[in-house]
């Protein structure tokens, strides 16, 4: 019986196919409904589909074009003949291309006599470029009624399109739209003729879904000539229209101003006086020109207030020149610059973190990372007399001189530029002249490269004479070489009439490609480094872009 019973589990696997001794199998199910069959075309229908697929992604390939990369020269100019320009360069990306594009002004009387007039503009007229950052080739020309006041690119809301340029011009207020070119708007200046840069910015004060701008009024020479009321105007960014009430600031000798953001993110506009440096908040000046506004204050800043003109004293001096904001500091902080120092204010607490005696500074200092503690390092330069300055890298820290050297300048001295790298330290370029080359200043002019890591040594390069009108060191585009700008040409201010002048020169170099035409120059002490490993590490440096604010 148990052997019936096993022989019967043994024979369970042989149902439906052939029995023992030979007798047939029955057909099972998948042999009745044909799925062999049907298992050949799937397996046929699976390697079409495959081949049309791989036809079809082989096809687009070829028909459909990869993305062109730009053409990227590392060295460009732009010359403009019989033209004067002014002391102005931008950086924006105007034909979104990924490549920053550089935008200048220039005056011009011949080579663009038929741009002036198809504008029924009178000659000479002032003409506004955006150049392609790759190759220097013209991307527009905006022509623009003389005579120029100042300009300010990257302006939030005008004509509700990005970005763009606001022109200070003969009797007017031009909005340029920074992709094309075109007017956005143009509206009189008559209630802002002595407006001065830069503009205050601020958020959608009239429901146009566009931020909108202010512009403060005020005498720039205020310290030395009888001063006028300053005055702050609103203006829609979208239309150009006046939008509230003119506002009295309540502070007579303004010289200068700068907006300013607290560490709460409450914005300020900060005053700087012959008495000192004062501060006035927004939601104030807003409230006055009876607008509505969601703007926030400080507080500690609003109990230090004036109760009737809401304004607070941040620092008193009778020599104050010139303020500027720190950047990457976890505080915010203001670098104020006197006659005789240069002092950094913490202004979470309204005091000195340090500073530093100086004597007349030629520019505005410039800031980069030149030490390891990732604090922001500050290069200034020192009129020591008898056409020599004295250059100095300052720590954003504590204050103490880092490193220092002596050069010659010429006037007008471009303002040193920095470009930070992906090491956190920042490359230094400088002009000046070498003492040893003292007996052709008027001839040639040098720029000089400045490794943190190899501060000892200097690399020179010489170049023809040229009088420099604007000048910046930059990125302009990431992850490729660090480049700079040099804009040179006649004077647009000192010359009314065009007639016969030199021509206007923009040019664009590859940082690293003034290395292998540069030499050394030693500073300080004898030092074992050799030329060749100063020229092999900047070679190696990579380039960061900075988001600027």
């Amino acid at each position: 019986m148990a052997d019936a019973i096993g022989s019967g589990f043994e024979a369970e696997p042989l149902k439906g196919g052939e029995a023992e001794g030979g007798v047939s199998k029955k057909k099972s199910c998948a042999e009745k409904l044909g799925l062999p069959h049907l298992t050949g075309w799937r397996t046929a229908a699976f390697l079409l589909s495959l081949f049309l697929c791989l036809a079809v992604v082989f096809a687009f390939s070829f028909i459909l074009p990869c993305p062109v990369r730009p053409q990227y020269f590392s060295t460009w100019n732009r010359t403009l003949p019989d033209a004067a320009t002014y002391d102005f360069l931008a950086v924006e990306d105007t034909n979104e291309d990924k490549v920053l594009d550089v935008l200048f002004i220039y005056k011009d009387s011949e080579a663009s006599r038929n741009t002036c007039l198809s504008e029924d503009l009178s000659i000479p007229c002032l003409v506004l470029t955006a150049a392609d950052g790759t190759d220097g080739k013209t991307l527009w020309k905006r022509p623009l009624e003389a005579e120029f006041d100042w300009v300010e690119c990257g302006v939030k809301g005008l004509g509700h399109r990005g970005t763009g340029c606001l022109v200070a011009h003969a009797d007017n207020l031009t909005a340029v739209d920074k992709k094309t070119g075109e007017v956005r708007w143009q509206r009189s200046r008559s209630t802002v003729l002595n407006g001065n840069l830069p503009l205050i910015s601020i958020q959608d004060l009239n429901a146009d879904k566009a931020d909108d701008f202010a512009i403060l009024s005020y005498n720039p020479e205020a310290p030395s000539i009888t001063p006028i009321p300053s005055e702050l105007v609103f203006f829609s960014g979208k239309s150009g229209d006046q939008i509230g009430s003119k506002v009295n600031v309540g502070m007579d000798g303004v010289f200068g101003h700068q907006q300013f953001k607290t560490a709460s993110g409450a914005p300020y506009l900060l005053l700087l006086t012959k008495s000192g440096l004062y501060a006035v908040s927004l939601q104030h000046l807003t409230k006055m020109a009876n607008l509505t506004s969601a703007l926030k204050e400080e507080k500690s800043w609003k109990e230090k207030s004036d109760r009737n003109t809401g304004l607070i004293s941040l620092y008193q001096s009778d020599s104050l020149k010139r303020v500027m904001v720190f950047p990457g500091s976890s505080s915010p902080s203001l670098l104020v610059q006197t006659d005789s120092s240069v002092s950094l204010l913490h202004t979470d607490k309204l005091k000195i973190a340090w500073s530093t005696n100086t004597s007349a500074l030629l520019s505005a200092p410039t800031f980069g990372q030149f030490n390891k503690d990732g604090i922001p390092d500050i290069m200034i330069e020192e009129d020591i007399g008898h056409k020599t300055k004295r250059v100095l890298v300052l720590s954003g820290s504590s204050g103490v001189v880092l490193w220092e050297m002596n050069l010659l300048f010429w006037t007008p001295s471009p303002r040193p530029g920095s470009v930070l790298t992906l090491n956190t330290y920042s490359v230094f370029m400088l002009w000046g002249q070498s003492p040893s080359h003292d007996n052709q200043t008027n001839e040639m002019h040098s720029s000089f490269l400045l490794h943190p890591r190899y501060s000892q040594l200097l690399l020179e390069r010489r170049n023809p004479a040229q009088n420099i009108m604007s000048f910046k060191a930059t990125l302009l585009e990431r992850g490729r070489h660090a480049g700079y700008l040099v804009l040179s040409g006649p004077d647009g201010r000192q010359h009314a009439g065009l007639g016969e002048t030199e021509p206007v020169i923009l040019t664009k170099r590859k940082i690293k490609g003034d290395v292998p035409e540069s030499t050394v120059l030693r500073v300080g002490a004898e030092s074992a480094v050799e030329e060749a490993e100063v020229k092999e590490a900047f070679y190696r440096l990579r380039f960061k872009l900075e988001i600027q604010s």
